[in-house]
């Protein structure tokens, strides 16, 4: 009796298999669809509060992305390249942010710095419409530009470019974002194919257990055997369908709202498969006037705050940074909350860079940029790394050439026209 139970549970698989041949057939492995994510905050940073003093976020500004440090690389030590005397290194390094390009300083009839030096726009594109480019992207939304308080069109509020002296201008209200990218948007219907394969599988699965207890050692052996290969098979067709769910139009104001806001539209883009390729610009890089009551700017604003040398201001900063953080890690979290198929979240199929265009605002330096670079980059890197590369004089350019890898595009050694080097940054990728 107990082998024949045993030979029925055999034969219920067997039929299956038969009746169901994609249960043979089906791909171990489903492919991992990679993400970029470009994330913009200006001013730099407070070097002695941003850098861990060990391990990854055993830091002031870094705390709140605590939860997310095994799926966090924070680089000390890449420049942005500057051959202006650190002049108006916020209006000239906003631009070249993504693209890794100068700004057109030979513009003779738009803009004239305070050294009497006339510019223009960016002269290059930056590489998230570069990538969406090269991959033909058919999403709704090859990019999205996504924004806070970004300012009329001037190159120190504009990082996104298809061109030169073509920028992108973001969408900086939640509610005009939302009717932009949603309106008429209708959720799409789950895969019901997929969903009758697992069903078949779990029936099946639960036949055999439902034996195993009246099975000698050998059999149940076998049978574990048996059943441990047909959870194979259903962990490779990936996890339930996910429902795409738009919420409700967004109301209400407030910086700290709108941040997040536009952060859950990212999320729901990427979700609903509207885009594969988001930017967020916070604020502007130059003249930023906002005040941040509760960090202690209530005058002046950001802008002048960060050419405040004194310990108060410093503070302030920091408290402000630490607050950039926070957003960041609420972005992370919606991410990591979307399953992708096969165990795994967008988070650990993205490559999100958070940056700033410059290293310290009282000095101008842009020897050191601040960069944290989150996700898993469908399967190419590993996070929990605080990667010190001072003294290896990198130009950024490098994390630029790491966001085409980190979305397949092998084939550029090098980006943007500011870098003698070529490669990414080392062992940031597989």
């Amino acid at each position: 009796m107990r082998r024949r139970a045993f030979l029925r549970a055999g034969a219920t698989a067997a039929a299956a298999s038969s009746l169901f041949p994609w249960l043979s057939t089906v791909s171990a492995q489903p492919t991992r669809v990679p993400r970029l994510i470009l994330f913009w905050t200006p001013h730099g940073t407070v070097w002695n509060r941003f850098r861990p003093t060990s391990g990854v976020t055993n830091s002031m500004i870094l705390a709140p992305l605590a939860r997310h440090e095994s799926k966090l690389n924070v680089i000390d030590g890449m420049r942005i390249w500057d051959a202006y005397d650190h002049r108006v290194p916020h209006t000239y390094d906003m631009p070249a942010m993504w693209s890794g390009t100068p700004i057109d300083t030979d513009a003779t009839d738009y803009r004239r710095d305070d050294h009497g030096v006339t510019f223009g726009w960016n002269l290059g594109k930056s590489v998230d419409q570069e990538i969406a480019d090269r991959l033909a992207v058919t999403n709704p939304f090859r990019t999205l530009e996504l924004g806070v308080g970004c300012g009329g069109a001037h190159p120190a509020t504009r990082m996104i470019y298809t061109g030169p002296g073509m920028p992108r201008h973001p969408l900086d209200e939640p509610g005009r974002a939302y009717d932009q990218v949603f309106m008429g948007f209708e959720d799409p219907e789950p895969d019901l194919s997929e969903l009758r394969r697992r069903s078949v599988l779990d029936t099946v699965i639960a036949d055999l257990q439902g034996v195993r207890g009246r099975l000698g050692t050998r059999d149940r052996l076998r049978l574990d055997a048996h059943t441990q290969s047909l959870r194979e098979i259903e962990m490779s067709l990936g996890t339930d369908p996910v429902m795409c769910t738009v919420h409700d139009r967004p109301m209400g104001t407030g910086l700290d709202l709108t941040i997040d806001q536009q952060s859950q539209l990212l999320a729901t883009s990427i979700a609903c498969e509207r885009t594969r390729i988001a930017s967020m610009q916070v604020r502007i890089a130059d003249n930023d006037g906002s005040l941040y009551e509760w960090a202690g700017i209530s005058s002046g604003g950001h802008h002048m705050t960060s050419h405040d040398q004194s310990m108060v201001a410093q503070d302030n900063l920091a408290a402000l940074y630490t607050w950039y953080a926070e957003r960041f890690a609420y972005l992370l979290d919606l991410l990591d909350a979307i399953p992708d198929g096969d165990g795994v979240s967008v988070l650990d199929n993205s490559f999100v860079v958070w940056g700033s265009e410059i290293g310290v605002g009282w000095n101008h330096d842009v020897s050191n940029v601040p960069f944290v670079v989150a996700g898993g980059a469908a399967g190419r890197m590993s996070g929990g790394r605080y990667m010190d590369v001072r003294g290896m004089n990198l130009q950024h350019n490098r994390i630029l050439v790491d966001c085409m890898r980190a979305m397949g595009i092998d084939d550029a050694p090098t980006y943007g026209t500011t870098d003698n080097g070529s490669g990414g940054v080392p062992t940031l990728l597989t």
